[in-house]
């Protein structure tokens, strides 16, 4: 009689027999028939349909900064101020010069009122050379003068004449001049606006601010980026591979995983597909829209995308673990067969020819 002690040593023996067995046995399976999508894989980010950044236009030292992440801003507002004294000076130096320009050249200006005053003398002077000429033309007339006293009240009436003339001219030199120089300074005034201009930094659009690059007292130089603003919708942006990009057309749907909701799968298609090569990315760039987005999206998310290219039906295909060698299945048998595969995923090969769904193969431990 087989007492408690030894069977249940022997219960325990067979156990761990059962239990090592079990542990060496391979899975196995069979190929099977599938409807599979064809898809290709893209990696992006989330940003903004209308992002933009505000850069430096000038060098200079950012003196006072109004924004912070998250607020919301206006077309046209002031976001930053560069320092600004030297161009600051300058304008105020060319607005002396254009109100002394604008005033020479009005109508109370002291050259010009020299210049009507000696015109209005000179006319009055010609108005006596020609009465008096008049005179002499009558009184000689009736031999009471000589012909050459007529002839030299004619000659001082036609200089002054001339004399007149030549102030008329002079003022309508002088005016032109005048008027040149004012319009001089005036562009010499808006020249410099314009400069000051360019230490004030503007929102171009309506937005929100994503990210402040520069803090209050940082020296920044000429082109650099201050701010990043977002505004409009949401887009997906996606990077494809060279060898894929053939395949990507709008209106395809995709299957996105975003990093801040690792759990969920959205569905989005393609809106839109950048004709150029992006160099920086090394990679085609693909636009996309969730279809049903979640209440809260973050610019700058990471997040991976399978866009799906076709659907094929009664596809034989296998386990991707399954496959070893990139080309490999192992029998039943033990035997390691090559076998033409088509289309992979990460859960399914595609078997073009080598097995049948008849056949049964086993998980290797690659």
């Amino acid at each position: 009689m087989v007492s408690n002690h030894s069977f249940r040593q022997y219960a325990s023996l067979a156990m761990c027999l059962w239990v090592l067995a079990s542990c060496h046995t391979p899975e196995k399976t069979s190929p099977q028939r599938k409807t599979i999508e064809e898809a290709v894989f893209a990696s992006g980010h989330m940003e903004q349909e209308n992002e933009y950044v505000v850069a430096a236009n000038v060098d200079g030292t950012l003196q006072q900064l109004s924004i912070s992440e998250g607020d919301p801003v206006l077309a046209e507002a002031v976001l930053a101020h560069l320092k600004s004294d030297v161009p600051t000076n300058q304008l105020t130096e060319a607005k002396l010069i254009y109100t002394d320009a604008a005033r020479n050249a009005s109508t109370q200006s002291p050259q010009l009122s020299q210049l009507r005053v000696q015109i209005d003398q000179a006319n009055a002077q010609l108005e006596q050379d020609r009465t008096n000429w008049q005179r002499y033309k009558t009184l000689r007339a009736s031999n009471s003068v000589s012909q050459l006293d007529m002839e030299k009240a004619e000659l001082q009436y036609k200089a002054s004449a001339s004399a007149l003339d030549v102030l008329k001219k002079n003022y309508q030199e002088l005016e032109r001049s005048l008027k040149l120089q004012a319009a001089t300074s005036r562009t010499q005034v808006n020249s410099q606006q314009s400069l000051l201009a360019d230490y004030q930094l503007k929102a171009t659009r309506p937005g929100q601010v994503l990210t402040v690059y520069k803090k209050e007292g940082e020296l920044v130089r000429k082109g650099e980026v201050i701010a990043r603003i977002g505004s409009g919708t949401r887009v997906l942006k996606l990077f494809v591979a060279e060898e894929d990009i053939a395949k990507i057309k709008l209106g395809q749907s995709a299957s996105v995983q975003l990093n801040t909701y690792p759990d969920t799968v959205f569905k989005a298609r393609l809106s839109k597909i950048y004709p150029a090569f992006d160099e920086s990315q090394q990679s085609y760039v693909v636009e996309a829209q969730l279809l049903q987005p979640p209440a809260v999206l973050f610019s700058g998310t990471q997040l991976q995308a399978n866009v799906v290219t076709g659907t094929r039906n009664n596809v034989l295909v296998i386990p991707a673990p399954y496959l070893s060698k990139g080309k490999y299945v192992t029998l039943e048998s033990g035997d390691e067969k090559a076998i033409v595969t088509g289309y992979k995923s990460k859960d399914w090969v595609e078997v073009r020819s080598g097995i049948s769904d008849k056949d049964v193969i086993l998980r290797t431990n690659e």
